[in-house]
Formats: C-alpha cells, sequence, structure tokens
C-alpha cells in the first residue's frame, strides 16, 4: 500500500514537472521520431546522424508513446548524456510501467553512482583508486564509453601517454559522438608536439622528429605537427621527407599556406620551377595579402616573364609598403625592361626605407649610380657612388661605377684609384682592368 502511494507521488511529481515546462515542449516530426527508431540500433556513422542525435537531445519533447522515450533513452546513454537519459526513461516509467524500465532506472543509477565515485577519487588525486574504480565500472558496464574516457584522463594525469590513448581511442570507438574524447587525444598530441617544437628550436631535430611523429599516430589530423615534422626535414635538408610530409599535410587541408609555400621553396630548390610556380599561384589563390607569397614569385618569374615580375614584385610592395626587398628587386626588373626612371624611384623607396645607417642600402646605391651613368647624369652617379663606397670601401660594383663616373667628369686620377679598388673583386675584375688599361693609353 505505501509503495503504491509513493509510487504515485513519483509519478505526480513528474507529471507536475513536465506541466510546468508545457511551454518549451518541441513537438516531434515525423523524421525525428523515425530517427530515434533507427539510431538506437545504428552505428551512428555519419555526420548528419550526429547533427540530428544532438538537437534531439537538446530538445525537450514529451510523447505519449513510451517506446519513444526509451528510444532517446538509449540514444542518451550511448551518447553519454546521462541527464538527458533519467530524464526520457522516467518519462518511459510514467507512460508505461514496465519491469524492465524499472531495472535500467535502477541500473543507471548505480552507473552514475560509481562514476562519481570514481571521480571524487581522482578529485583527491587518489588515482590508484580511481583506476581501479574505473576498470570496475567497464567490467560491468563495457559498453559504456565514459569510464574509458575517465581512466584515459586518470593515466593522462600520470603521464603515461600509452595507457591514456588506448583508453580514450575505445571511448571514441564506442561513442564517436563526444568532442570531449577527441579533444582529450588532440590535447595529449598537442602536449607532445610543443615538447618537439623545443627540440626544434635548440635545432635537435633528431629529438623533434620522433616526437612530432609520435603525436601524428595519436591524433592522425594534426596538420600542424606535419608541418613542422616536415619544417624540421626542411632545416636537415632533407628535401624528399619534407615534401612527403608537406602533402601530407596538405591532404587533410588543402587552404593551408605555410605548407605551399615550403612545397613551393622546395621545387625551386630542386629547379622544377614549373612546380615552383604553381605551389606559389596556389599559395595566393589561399591567401592574396601573403605579401611573401607574391614577392617570392615575383623572384621565380624574373626568369621568364619580367612583365609578371614586375606585377607580382609591385603587389607584394603594395601589400607592405616598408617591405624593401620588394622594391630593390622591382627596382631591377624595371631596370631590366628598360624602366629607369620608375627602376630610380624603386631603389629610393629602398634606400629611405632602409635608412642612413643601414649597410643593406649598398645594392641599390650603386644601381642608382649605374642608371645616372647611363643616362649622362655623371655627378649624380657619383654622389650615389660615392654612398655605396663608404658602405663597402672595396665594393668591385659601387668602386667601378664611380670610376665611370670621375672618367666621364675628367677626373682621371679619382677614376683610376676607383677601378683599382675594383680590381680586387673577382666579378668586376676584367671590367675594372679594361677600363685601367685605356686610361693607361
Amino acid at each position: 500500500m505505501y509503495k503504491m502511494f509513493y509510487l504515485f507521488l513519483f509519478m505526480s511529481l513528474i507529471y507536475s514537472q513536465d506541466s510546468k515546462s508545457n511551454d518549451n515542449i518541441y513537438t516531434l516530426t515525423e523524421f525525428e521520431i523515425e530517427s530515434i527508431n533507427t539510431f538506437r540500433e545504428s552505428d551512428f556513422s555519419t555526420f548528419s546522424d550526429f547533427t540530428v542525435i544532438n538537437n534531439l537531445m537538446e530538445s525537450n519533447f514529451y510523447s505519449s508513446d513510451s517506446e519513444i522515450h526509451f528510444g532517446m533513452y538509449m540514444l542518451c546513454l550511448a551518447n553519454d548524456n546521462l541527464d538527458c537519459a533519467n530524464l526520457h526513461l522516467n518519462r518511459a516509467i510514467q507512460i508505461d510501467g514496465k519491469r524492465n524500465y524499472y531495472d535500467l532506472s535502477d541500473s543507471l543509477t548505480v552507473y552514475k553512482e560509481f562514476l562519481k565515485s570514481a571521480q571524487r577519487a581522482v578529485e583527491k588525486e587518489n588515482y590508484n583508486i580511481g583506476i581501479e574504480d574505473y576498470e570496475k565500472i567497464i567490467e560491468r558496464f563495457p559498453k559504456r564509453a565514459a569510464p574509458y574516457h575517465g581512466l584515459g584522463m586518470v593515466y593522462k594525469e600520470l603521464k603515461d601517454r600509452n595507457a591514456a590513448i588506448i583508453n580514450l581511442n575505445k571511448a571514441i570507438s564506442i561513442n564517436p559522438n563526444k568532442d570531449s574524447y577527441r579533444e582529450a587525444v588532440f590535447s595529449i598530441a598537442q602536449g607532445i608536439s610543443s615538447e618537439a617544437d623545443q627540440d626544434a628550436r635548440r635545432q635537435d631535430y633528431n629529438s623533434a622528429i620522433p616526437k612530432y611523429l609520435e603525436a601524428i599516430s595519436y591524433y592522425p589530423e594534426f596538420t600542424q605537427a606535419y608541418f613542422q615534422l616536415a619544417k624540421s626535414f626542411y632545416s636537415l635538408r632533407d628535401y624528399k621527407q619534407a615534401e612527403l610530409y608537406l602533402l601530407e599535410c596538405l591532404n587533410l587541408n588543402q587552404q593551408q599556406l605555410q605548407p605551399l609555400m615550403m612545397l613551393a621553396s622546395i621545387f625551386e630548390k630542386k629547379r622544377d620551377s614549373e612546380s615552383a610556380e604553381r605551389y606559389y599561384r596556389k599559395a595566393i589563390k589561399v591567401d592574396s595579402s601573403s605579401y611573401k607569397a607574391h614577392f617570392r614569385l615575383g623572384k621565380l618569374l624574373m626568369k621568364k616573364d619580367l612583365n609578371a615580375s614586375r606585377i607580382s614584385l609591385q603587389k607584394a610592395a603594395d601589400l607592405k609598403n616598408d617591405y624593401y626587398y620588394a622594391h630593390e628587386t622591382l627596382g631591377i626588373v624595371n631596370l631590366q625592361l628598360g624602366n629607369k626612371n620608375e627602376a630610380i624611384q624603386n631603389f629610393k623607396n629602398t634606400i629611405d626605407i632602409l635608412g642612413e645607417k643601414s649597410s643593406k642600402r649598398y645594392k641599390s646605391l650603386y644601381l642608382i649610380a649605374d642608371i645616372y651613368n647611363s643616362k649622362g647624369k655623371y655627378k649624380e652617379a657619383r654622389d650615389y657612388a660615392l654612398l655605396a663606397v663608404d658602405i663597402k670601401e672595396n665594393g668591385g660594383a659601387a668602386n667601378f661605377h664611380l670610376g665611370i663616373a670621375y672618367k666621364s667628369l675628367g677626373e682621371k686620377s679619382r677614376a683610376k684609384s676607383a677601378f683599382q679598388r675594383a680590381v680586387k673583386d673577382k666579378d668586376w675584375r676584367a671590367s675594372a682592368k679594361y677600363e685601367l688599361d685605356l686610361l693607361s693609353k
């Protein structure tokens, strides 16, 4: 009699709670009803299935069919949403008090208490007890993912990576719909990859490479680890292995700038200009604001198409106005195209960006001197050549162009001194000797 009274009271409370939330009750569609009936026997193999399941678990619905709520109980339990499982099992009991529903409710209560007990042990850092508790839960409830996840996290705390990964992967195989399980594996892989990054920064690639491989073995979608692994091989000049892992990285995600850029660089080193160009263009397609991609493409095209090179280099300079390499290289291309005034402006831009104290101005200075000599502006050529000589006293290029300016201005003694300094540079020796022979006649 008392049992019947308490059962009536229990059912009344559930009904009362559901009645209070009528405003939030969700009405199931026919598709969702069919999904509940289908998914409880499926392996939840597609992403669309997960989407439907997750939406159902977040909804608050009340069906007059106890089997619908029982199906939802199974779905929620399989997806480790125990509050949702408890809610729908209670609603199934409210509609149809089958004996097996009560038995399942008792089992669910025991399962939840076991999990809480194991978690309390872990929170108190009683890891051995926590391990024993989780193993007992797994023995009793072998088809549940949550205890495997809990056990994996204990081993993660104990720095036992292999045991952690084994249990976490088991949890994922049972319930692939739980993001936190994958995130736990990714967290371990990230930790290993971070250790490898530190090794790589010390140029200890023999230590870094096995760690990157370990991280990838745990989390095969770890694109950054693939890239860093490739970068390590690149630093060791093992371009074959670098190329292999860069392609693996891009197989996971084609929209990655850094791997595309490094692949292009590898093909340049292999003297495969066509492939290098293709990958630089892919990089630009991924990120059109990458000034380095435009710059490297522009440099590559200097051997093939000066006008196309000019366009790419101008784009690089426009994207990053203080990137002096772009301005200087653009000046060289304009000089080769015969655009002397534009080239002068490019070289002056380079000089302004670098500042008066920079020795990197040397090339732009002597190239401006060369252009002014060709235009017959010998005083301007002399002034820029002198600035270049101040940076590199025996620089062959600067002294040669200075000698030409002095010679054209009628200052043969100074011209001779400049050419004699230029002779010391093997790249300018023949040209300087020729000018000295002319002066001696």
